[in-house]
């Protein structure tokens, strides 16, 4: 698993001071790999016992093992421009644009793969097979993924909600029950209406399964299961693709998993809807 995963996947177990030698790295992650034990102590304002109880925390033996690690995903995202979707446009032809664009979403698979825990996964999968009702937030293109995921689950018969606006959306999450789902999806882990709704399913009891990719936000500390996905955009961007698939990679996994045993019913059900929608098509054609 990548170490920035283990990393964000523990950080709720941290001290207060291991948590300033995660926050380091996490904000360094291009430069961390080049520095010793001291040098993370000095620049995390720690002292060395500090970072090597941080290290064993995170699930890692040594530090050499873990400055390993780091030297060898710096070395890929050094290979791979985050910048990558504003330089498509700059290319001086079709078939280049081709080429990185091939690049860009490879590099995207494969950082959002590495970034999986499998365990998490499996947490999420288990409330989502227990509950009666599913409600998922989003804004942006995080709603997007959000919608598309609340589709899936409608056409296979499970009762799942998804609304455009905000306030209809928080409305839902403060009518959230103990046997209800929420799905909060917020890339940057920064949207204002996921975290209030996050908060308020705690409140209430509600399970809840946060997709973003920053550990410090109250969604991914708050929720029951949180999910990261590795940062691959810039804020500044001329468009979300990167956190558009990433997001969606999880979400079909949780899907997938969410009907693995339950695949003869679930056939029969996306049958009969598509026989239903097929006698919609069929009226309006006799009607033109």
């Amino acid at each position: 698993m990548n170490y920035l995963t283990l990393i964000k996947d523990n950080y709720h177990l941290l001290s207060k001071n291991e948590k300033k030698v995660a926050d380091y790295i996490l904000n360094n992650s291009l430069d961390a790999y080049d520095l010793s034990v001291g040098d993370l102590a000095e620049k995390s304002g720690t002292v060395r016992s500090c970072v090597m109880r941080f290290t064993k925390k995170i699930g890692y033996s040594s530090y050499t093992s873990l400055r390993l690690d780091m030297a060898k995903d710096t070395e890929e995202e050094y290979s791979s421009s985050l910048d990558l979707v504003e330089n498509f446009t700059k290319s001086s032809s079709l078939s280049e644009m081709i080429s990185k664009t091939e690049s860009f979403y490879t590099n995207t698979v494969s950082k959002t793969y590495q970034y999986l825990n499998p365990k998490k996964l499996e947490e999420a999968i288990v409330i989502l097979k227990k509950a009666k009702r599913i409600y998922l937030i989003g804004e942006g293109t995080s709603l997007l993924v959000a919608k598309d995921l609340c589709r899936k689950f409608i056409l296979i018969g499970i009762d799942s909600f998804c609304f455009d606006d905000g306030p209809t959306q928080l409305t839902l999450a403060n009518n959230l029950k103990p046997d209800d789902c929420l799905i909060a999806i917020s890339y940057s882990g920064q949207s204002n209406i996921a975290n209030i709704a996050v908060k308020r399913a705690k409140e209430l009891n509600c399970p809840s399964i946060a997709i973003c990719q920053s550990c410090k936000s109250n969604m991914a500390q708050k929720s029951t299961v949180p999910i990261f996905v590795p940062k691959l955009e810039q804020e500044r961007k001329i468009g979300s693709i990167a956190s558009r698939l990433s997001c969606t990679i999880v979400t079909d996994i949780l899907y997938l998993g969410t009907i693995q045993s339950e695949l003869d019913t679930v056939t029969k059900n996306v049958s009969q809807a598509r026989k239903l929608l097929s006698s919609l098509k069929q009226k309006k054609t006799s009607e033109n």
